[in-house]
């Protein structure tokens, strides 16, 4: 039974894969997700919506499982803490300053209620882009977005980069210790990643806090990911485990709920990797084709409703984040105004 490695490796094409298509694929829930939590403000919430909720957890998973695997893959090829300092840079600011610049200089001026002299003449204007490159997602601009149902939300969907920062430094430590293969200094980290979970999920609240329950549960799902690679030539890939796996994760969430949370994540790994790997064929065509959209669709905006009159503020403006294998860069894409939905407050 072929395993990870071999599908990286050997009579297998390394680059016949479709990790491209699936981050696209999840991408695209994503805005989906972002529609309906800007849409309806308080009310969407996970008892109202749970499956949706619980399914949007599942593709947050995969983002950071496939990011611990292909950042651990990366660390090992350069074997250099400042090529990977300068690769992960590489790989997250340029893209986010122009995405900033561009959402701070041509859509703002557009969609603020306030007059152009007022919004260039504002001190949040000008701390806009580089607060946003710094990975702080609560910066505001003056009169954007003031009247949606969550005012003045604008990079509401780059909160995880911070927690995917954090991952990155981690790893960095573990490559330098010399943790990222096969040995016992790995599973010295693996049973200490597992202790501290549990420990910290399950024998204490500090799981109430967000910023420890989302490094947790990324944490956890990067760890995987980085397991999976340093492991990859003992992890067969087969359907049958596929759809096993996927069984225990329904099971865990419909009877266990969020204490079942690391039998998912393993579940879901599995799965991604099975995906990435295995089918063929017009799935490695679409995932080619893909290619430069091998990044986030992370952020949906809302145009602000008075600008919709009465029509409900389910106009988007959606940025495609595109991703090259060596440079990254921001497609910036308008997108389309979805009106001619009747606004019934």
């Amino acid at each position: 039974m072929p395993t990870i490695a071999d599908y990286m490796t050997g009579s297998h094409n390394s680059r016949d894969n479709n990790y491209n298509l699936l981050r696209f694929l999840a991408a695209c829930f994503i805005a989906v997700y972002h529609c309906y939590f800007m849409a309806l403000g308080p009310e969407m919430s996970d008892v109202r919506y749970p499956a949706l909720y619980q399914f949007s957890q599942i593709v947050l998973n995969f983002f950071f499982i496939t990011s611990g695997f292909l950042i651990a893959q990366s660390f090992q090829r350069r074997q250099d803490i400042i090529s990977y300092c300068v690769a992960r840079c590489l790989r997250l600011l340029p893209g986010l300053f122009v995405l900033a610049v561009l959402i701070c200089f041509v859509m703002g001026p557009i969609v603020t209620q306030v007059s152009l002299a007022e919004y260039f003449s504002s001190l949040a204007m000008w701390i806009y882009v580089p607060v946003t490159t710094a990975l702080q997602p609560d910066a505001t601009l003056p009169g954007v977005f003031a009247s949606n149902i969550n005012p003045h939300e604008i990079d509401d969907a780059l909160w995880t980069l911070r927690y995917e920062v954090l991952c990155y430094i981690g790893l960095a430590f573990l490559g330098l210790w010399g943790a990222l293969s096969v040995s016992r200094k790995f599973y010295f980290v693996s049973l200490a990643v597992l202790l501290g979970y549990g420990v910290i999920t399950y024998a204490t609240s500090l799981r109430d806090i967000a910023g420890v329950n989302h490094l947790m549960h990324f944490g956890l799902s990067f760890f995987v990911g980085t397991f999976a690679y340093v492991f990859r030539s003992l992890i067969p890939l087969h359907w049958g485990l596929a759809l096993l796996m996927g069984g225990l994760a329904f099971t865990g969430f419909a009877f266990f709920g969020t204490l079942a949370e690391p039998l998912v994540i393993l579940a879901t790994a599995y799965i991604v990797f099975w995906l990435a790997y295995v089918p063929a064929g017009f799935c490695a065509v679409t995932t080619n084709l893909g290619t430069i959209l091998t990044g986030f669709i992370f952020i949906i905006i809302r145009l602000n409703k008075s600008l919709c009159l009465q029509w409900v503020a389910l106009a988007r403006l959606a940025y495609f984040w595109s991703l090259f294998h060596s440079r990254l860069f921001a497609l910036f894409v308008l997108g389309s105004l979805l009106k001619n939905l009747p606004y019934s407050a």
